[in-house]
């Protein structure tokens, strides 16, 4: 019961955040402050660690370093993601989003030496196949700015998930987690002071829905991250990755993103056969 509570609080994280970050792209705040809100929401739950006297500062160098890269890809996680929600519909975004999974195979594989079985390899040739339904090769689209953008966020995620994996496995989740969430903060916080970024300006897009934003994001990133150790990591991302079945729906519905919607929903409709040869493989029933 526990499990499905975390994996349905992920869900409703995932979503709900996506389009409130896509609004919030849209406006004038200033998206290095906007990253650095909402690095600084994921890292404060993290502070019972330390409390508990679950961190472990006693590392060797290599691991420090390892811990410092990862903390700079969470900066250009935000970045990305911000940058290619400002550029691309939060629809859209979704399902470029979506070949994360494939990207991770194929990294996890280069890097940490995991070799999927075919019929994961298959379900992820078909997630990467579902981009071809957006006929982005019209007009040379797959080469415009958007469509770069939400690429180069996808990859950033998978090159941040692959290390990330390591790291806690290497290192410790409590002390991942602590250590590299405060790190990712203060990065993007100093980035702030760099640009000179107006924080009384900024006071004033603070709102019910940015503060529903800081609170749905690190929902999603907390609650999938306990759902993996009380179940199936499978399913877990079967679920994370069905997402972008509600973001599509919900585009439509409250950001009214109707443009191309024939192409975006059989494009989700291939992406979730590709994810569900996944699961089925996972489940050891392929």
């Amino acid at each position: 019961m526990i499990w499905v509570s975390l994996l349905t609080l992920h869900l409703i994280g995932l979503v709900g955040y996506t389009l409130l970050l896509r609004k919030s792209a849209l406006s004038s705040i200033n998206k290095y402050f906007l990253a650095a809100a909402m690095q600084t929401a994921i890292f404060i739950p993290s502070i019972v660690f330390l409390v508990l006297g679950e961190v472990d500062f006693d590392l060797e160098l290599v691991q420090w370093v390892r811990i410092v890269i990862s903390a700079f890809l969470i900066v250009g996680l935000h970045l990305t993601a911000i940058k290619a929600l400002s550029l691309l519909d939060a629809s859209l975004f979704s399902i470029i989003y979506n070949l994360r999974l494939f990207f991770v195979t194929i990294l996890g594989y280069l890097f940490l030496g995991e070799l999927p079985p075919a019929a994961q390899i298959i379900g992820g040739i078909i997630i990467f196949s579902s981009i071809l339904l957006l006929n982005l090769h019209k007009d040379n689209t797959y080469k415009s700015s958007p469509i770069l953008w939400g690429l180069l966020a996808t990859i950033w995620l998978s090159v941040h998930a692959t290390l990330e994996k390591y790291n806690i496995l290497d290192i410790g989740f409590e002390t991942y987690m602590f250590i590299t969430m405060l790190l990712g903060s203060v990065f993007l916080w100093l980035l702030v002071a760099q640009k000179k970024v107006n924080l009384q300006k900024n006071k004033g897009y603070i709102n019910r829905q940015f503060a529903l934003l800081l609170v749905l994001r690190p929902l999603s990133a907390w609650s999938i991250t306990y759902a993996l150790l009380y179940g199936s990591l499978a399913v877990a991302s079967y679920v994370s990755g069905m997402s972008v079945v509600f973001i599509v729906i919900a585009g439509i519905i409250f950001l009214h993103e109707r443009e191309h919607m024939r192409q975006k929903i059989l494009a989700t409709a291939v992406g979730v056969i590709g994810l569900t040869v996944i699961l089925v493989s996972k489940l050891g029933l392929l």
